[in-house]
């Protein structure tokens, strides 16, 4: 799995530490897997995930989108 894979991942199963881990080695904060158009930020905070705390975090680290 690529980087920007694990952290789109990461996100959206509202994973907070691994997220941190991921950008802490490099994952660019707005990429995007191939199979989705939402950023980071948005898969974070989808109806079905509830991940307030995570979206706030990426926010405070620069992520773009809402």
């Amino acid at each position: 799995m690529q980087a920007r894979e694990a952290f789109w991942q990461a996100c959206h199963g509202g994973q907070r530490r691994m997220a941190e881990y991921l950008l802490d080695r490099g994952a660019n904060i707005d990429a995007t897997p191939d199979y989705s158009d939402s950023l980071p930020v948005q898969a974070a905070g989808e109806p079905d995930t509830m991940r307030s705390a995570l979206v706030t975090w990426l926010k405070e680290h620069g992520a773009r989108g809402e």
